[in-house]
C-alpha cells in the first residue's frame, strides 16, 4: 500500500554554487529538496553563466515555492543555520527525514573559513540526536548528503574514503532501520540500486529526479 499522496517532490543533486542552472530546475515545480553542497558561503565555486559569484542561494526564486536544502561539506554550517530554506539535521520535511554534513577528502588542501569548515560534520552529540530521531520515527523516506559506507563502497572503487562521525552515523542508521527510499549526493555520480530492500539513489551534480511521497 502506497498510502495517500503527500507531495510530488523534485530532488536535486549537488549545486556547487551554480545557481543559474539551479533556478531553472526549480522554476516550474512547486516543491524541491536539494541534497547539500548548495555552495552556501563557499568561495571556490564559480558559475560561468553568472556575472558575479553568489555565496548564498537565489532566495528570490526559492521564495516562489517550497524549495529547501540540507547542508553538505561544501556549505558554511553557520550560514546555513541563519537561512530559512535550510532543513535542520534530524528533522522531517515534506515527509522526508533529512540530515546533512560530510567529510571532505581533500580538506588538507583547503582553507578554513574560505572553502572548508571545521564543523562540516555533525558533532558526536548532534549525531546521536539525529540517530535517536531516526530510530524513533522510522521514516519511509530519507535524504542525506552522504550515505552509509556499505553504499559508498559500491561507488568508489579506490576506497578513498574518510571514516568519521557522519559515515558512522549513516551506517548505524541503515543498520537500525531500512527505509523504502534513501536519496543522497556527495559522490558526484549517478546511482540507483535496491540494497536490502532500500532503494538508494545518488544524484550527480545538478541531476534531478521527481518522486511521489506518500504517507503510511
Amino acid at each position: 500500500m502506497k498510502g495517500h499522496l503527500v507531495k510530488k517532490i523534485r530532488f536535486i543533486g549537488d549545486v556547487h554554487g551554480k545557481y543559474n542552472r539551479y533556478k531553472k530546475l526549480i522554476k516550474d515545480v512547486p516543491v524541491s529538496m536539494q541534497v547539500g553542497d548548495m555552495g552556501v558561503g563557499f568561495r571556490g565555486f564559480s558559475d560561468i553563466n553568472s556575472i558575479t559569484y553568489l555565496t548564498n542561494p537565489p532566495f528570490d526564486s526559492m521564495e516562489k515555492g517550497d524549495h529547501h536544502y540540507i547542508r553538505g561539506n561544501h556549505d558554511n554550517p553557520g550560514a546555513c543555520k541563519q537561512q530559512k530554506h535550510w532543513i535542520p539535521d534530524g528533522t522531517v520535511h515534506n515527509g522526508v527525514f533529512c540530515s546533512g554534513g560530510a567529510a571532505s577528502i581533500d580538506r588538507a588542501w583547503r582553507t578554513e573559513g574560505l572553502d572548508w569548515w571545521e564543523d562540516e560534520e555533525l558533532s558526536y552529540s548532534d549525531a546521536m540526536k539525529v540517530f535517536d530521531s531516526y530510530t524513533d520515527s522510522k521514516p519511509r523516506y530519507v535524504m542525506t548528503h552522504d550515505c552509509p559506507p556499505s553504499i559508498s563502497d559500491m561507488l568508489v572503487k579506490s576506497k578513498m574514503q574518510l571514516g568519521g562521525v557522519t559515515t558512522n552515523l549513516m551506517g548505524n542508521m541503515f543498520e537500525a532501520h531500512k527505509p523504502e527510499l534513501w536519496i543522497f549526493g556527495h559522490w558526484h555520480t549517478s546511482f540507483d540500486k535496491v540494497v536490502l530492500g532500500t532503494r538508494f539513489i545518488c544524484l550527480n551534480e545538478l541531476e534531478h529526479i521527481d518522486m511521489e511521497i506518500y504517507n503510511d
